[in-house]
């Protein structure tokens, strides 16, 4: 079974007060208005003293610490990861990285903070001499080596 749906209908189906209809959007159907009774004001009341004291509240904060809500903050902080808790797959780039970040000379634009396992430091360079090392311990495979020379 099939519906079909003429112009007639649709005309019934649009007739009446439209969104379009410029003139008529001041006009409420005066069975929409209801009249706030006393608990309604009061709860609206309550509602705009709730706001009120939410404003002031923020302000006091703002006030208090305009670091935390200051709408742009650029931090010139690098923190680094730890090295010990670094996987072996990430020593090398971040080697690369803090190489490259130090010879372009952007290193020093920045206050540093890395660690290896309880070690901290604020050098850059102690931080890349600590990636060597452990890219040193991952490359070696406890071996004996004929490039090394043991003197006495």
């Amino acid at each position: 079974m099939t519906t079909v749906i003429g112009a007639a209908d649709l005309l019934k189906f649009h007739s009446g007060l439209k969104i379009s209809d410029v003139k008529n959007w001041e006009q409420v159907p005066a069975s929409a208005v209801v009249q706030p009774t006393a608990l309604m004001k009061a709860e609206m009341a309550a509602g705009e003293a709730r706001v009120q004291q939410q404003k002031t509240e923020y302000e006091a904060r703002k006030a208090a610490n305009p670091e935390l809500y200051s709408p742009v903050t650029e931090s010139n902080v690098m923190y680094e990861a730890n090295v010990a808790t670094l996987a072996n797959s990430e020593i090398r780039p971040r080697i690369d990285y803090i190489t490259n970040l130090i010879q372009s000379g952007e290193a020093a634009k920045y206050s540093f903070r890395a660690a290896n396992g309880d070690q901290t430091t604020t050098s850059i360079h102690q931080f890349l001499f600590w990636l060597q090392q452990r890219s040193q311990e991952l490359d070696d495979d406890g071996t004996y080596s004929p490039d090394i020379v043991l003197s006495r």
